[in-house]
């Protein structure tokens, strides 16, 4: 991996990503797995959860599928990010997708390590519960401007339909229903969007409709001791800073309130950040990047091993 040592650099922002939508390959060759960090976060982790990241990698039953995924995003974002800051790199700034929140603060020193592991497992099983027992969806639409996907949303009112990612000026997140999910495809298809998929997800995040859970998160967080972050972050929501008092409050709410990922990335441009380093194992953000600002540099730390 390249050192910010040995590059000509401007400002740097760290991006975690949200949730993996498909089951990292880990397989014993990897480069990855003989990483020291891999060795080391992953066995740090297996003190406190029984979730096995290699094993699940390569294998395993897909019960609690998502619940994995977001605990497997969590814990390579965590990987990621110390290979950076041994390589030289030190973030101006940080921001955050949707659950890459958890992350984010772990980084920053807002919450320590195992806090982050804590959290990401506590309320993902909080979310595996709402999914199983009130059940919803969540699709990827491309290719259609915001006045077509809104219109998508009018056109299915009754469905509980909303914008849960702003990703660019042509790409979205819509959740809601699993029927009106099914049929938002169908409409985004015939209006010729590029593309229109269902997402891993048994639960419609971001939505209006899961702002019932904010007090049973609040109630989570009680014992946990929020520190001031060491890098500035950038929330996916407010597009402002978040303060150490805020912290808590944003992790209850943000669940049901949208990703303005186009709106973080602009601001950071305006800002003077001119280098996105996606911390983790995909590049999902790093094209979202590229897709809203072609003049900037960004890479994925998960493809420089």
């Amino acid at each position: 991996m390249t050192s910010k040592r040995d590059s000509l650099m401007g400002r740097t922002a760290f991006c975690f990503p949200g949730q993996l939508q498909e089951r990292p390959t880990l397989k014993e060759d990897h480069p990855l797995r003989r990483d020291s960090h891999f060795k080391e976060w992953v066995e740090r982790a297996s003190h406190q959860t029984p979730f096995d990241l290699p094993d699940f990698s390569y294998k395993g039953e897909e019960i609690g599928f998502n619940l994995k995924l977001q605990i497997s995003t969590y814990l390579l974002s965590m990987v990621h990010f110390y290979r950076l800051r041994s390589e030289g790199w030190v973030p101006d700034v940080v921001t955050e997708h949707s659950m890459g929140i958890y992350a984010a603060l772990a980084a920053s020193e807002a919450i320590t390590f195992e806090e982050g592991l804590w959290i990401t497992e506590s309320i993902g099983r909080i979310l595996e519960r709402e999914g199983a027992s009130s059940g919803g969806a969540m699709a990827s639409i491309v290719g259609l401007p915001f006045g077509e996907v809104e219109k998508i949303n009018q056109d299915l009112n009754g469905f509980h339909l909303s914008i849960a990612n702003y990703n660019g000026s042509k790409h979205f997140v819509l959740s809601g229903e699993e029927e009106g999910i099914e049929k938002a495809i169908d409409l985004a298809l015939s209006k010729k969007a590029i593309s229109a998929a269902r997402l891993t997800f048994n639960i419609g995040l971001h939505s209006p409709r899961l702002s019932v859970l904010s007090g049973e998160i609040q109630a989570l967080l009680k014992e946990i001791e929020i520190r001031s972050p060491k890098f500035p972050i950038l929330n996916h929501w407010t597009i402002r800073p978040l303060m150490q008092e805020e912290i808590k409050d944003f992790l209850s709410l943000e669940i049901g309130q949208p990703v303005y990922w186009d709106r973080c990335v602009e601001k950071l441009i305006q800002e003077g950040i001119n280098q996105f380093i996606e911390v983790g194992h995909g590049a999902t953000l790093t094209k979202l990047i590229r897709w809203i600002n072609r003049d900037v540099e960004a890479f994925s730390a998960g493809d420089r091993l």
